[in-house]
């Protein structure tokens, strides 16, 4: 095996397991390999490519550079030779392919805390279309996605479809998930007592969120932490206390956090699976003119007390819209996109999330922006493919040296 081979081994690793996706296409009409169209992709997109034209023409440029790891049988698709290949792609099998791919090249690092599965839904606006004359109306793609703390990356999702919402997705989606060791958190729309259910019988745990929907249980955990209970809680006789600073733009943010095991005064405890403890997180924002802002947000959870893991699972959950669906629409700019077939562009998202999780490796050895990296590849495609390719392959002995 030469240099250059070896450079690109992962790169070939990849285009590997592309062979193993499902192609239900009618043999003997097949012009195109599925594992060339969906390598393409993933290179293109890592090169600065958002949509299906931008796809085609970087394979015509970089056909050459292709064909030294790829036979391209057929020569280069069309855009729309893409879209349709990609959206007949199983994705569920897509996924898996990406996550197994990310697992073996990520050096784990040893946290203290459980991993964090954050659950929440994003919307892609470009893809709707308003009721016309000769057109009926096409909702835009909703996607329930699934973000691990520890991998960095989205590890599941689930597409909503048009008549129903992100609740009856997330039974669906935990049923592919291994929950063992992991915290599941997401908003208070979602806090159903069936989706509690479903983590619990997978073995997870979870620390979610309580909002004014849930009527009686709500308006009780909040009469429970009355000043009077805060105290006794704060003092550590009835519960736990974490309280944390920084500075913002908009001033000093206090956070309070207090966990309590106390839940069996709560009539309905048992109906909520595997409730342990309560908890809540006062949020107290001082601006430089001295004036006061204060909030307050209430949990449940199957955690025990512990309030270091309690705080560290509401503070990460926000990672699934700081470092996913943010990345999503700046770097890949993925509210931009109009493609009207909803399992194509849903299989372009699952790709364009897995070269986010690659561009953040990258980034720990390149220190540069995710859109600054993506510009340098399209800029000398086989050069810094290469060399992307080749951190991958030499990630964790360069991270633990």
């Amino acid at each position: 095996m030469n240099i250059k081979e070896i450079e690109i081994s992962k790169l070939k690793e990849l285009k590997e397991k592309s062979m193993m996706l499902k192609d239900e296409r009618q043999k003997g009409k097949i012009t195109y390999k599925i594992w060339d169209i969906v390598v393409v992709v993933i290179l293109a997109v890592l090169a600065d490519c958002n949509e299906w034209e931008e796809i085609e023409d970087y394979a015509k440029d970089e056909k050459e550079f292709l064909k030294t790891f790829l036979k391209l049988t057929g020569g280069i698709p069309s855009a729309k030779t893409y879209e349709r290949v990609i959206s007949i792609i199983d994705s569920q099998e897509l996924n898996k392919i990406f996550v197994d791919f990310i697992k073996e090249i990520q050096f784990m690092e040893d946290k203290t805390f459980k991993d964090i599965f954050s659950f929440d839904g994003k919307v892609d606006q470009g893809s709707a279309r308003k009721k016309a004359n000769i057109t009926e109306e096409v909702k835009p793609l909703n996607v329930l996605n699934v973000y691990s703390d520890k991998l960095n990356m989205c590890i599941g999702q689930e597409l909503i479809e048009e008549k129903t919402n992100e609740i009856t997705g997330i039974p669906e989606i935990i049923k592919r998930l291994d929950l063992k060791g992991a915290i599941c958190t997401w908003d208070a729309l979602n806090t159903q007592k069936e989706n509690i259910k479903a983590v619990i019988s997978k073995k997870g745990d979870y620390c979610v969120a309580l909002k004014r929907n849930h009527g009686n249980f709500y308006q009780d955990v909040e009469d429970y932490f009355d000043e009077d209970k805060l105290l006794l809680i704060q003092s550590g006789y009835e519960g736990g206390y974490l309280l944390t600073r920084e500075k913002s733009h908009s001033g000093i943010i206090t956070y309070e956090y207090y966990q309590t095991e106390d839940v069996k005064w709560y009539a309905e405890y048992k109906e909520w699976e595997g409730l342990k403890s309560i908890g809540l997180v006062k949020k107290t924002i001082e601006k430089a003119d001295g004036s006061k802002v204060e909030e307050k947000r209430y949990y449940i959870s199957s955690l025990l007390l512990n309030t270091a893991e309690f705080s560290n699972a509401i503070r990460k959950h926000w990672n699934v819209e700081n470092k996913l669906h943010w990345q999503m629409d700046f770097t890949f700019k993925c509210d931009s996109n109009t493609t009207v077939n909803k399992k194509a562009l849903y299989n372009l998202q699952i790709i364009k999330k897995f070269c986010l999780t690659i561009l953040n490796e990258v980034k720990k050895i390149k220190n540069k922006s995710l859109k600054r990296i993506r510009k340098d590849i399209s800029r000398n495609v086989e050069k810094e493919t290469i060399e992307i390719f080749k951190i991958l392959r030499n990630f964790k002995t360069t991270i633990i040296s």
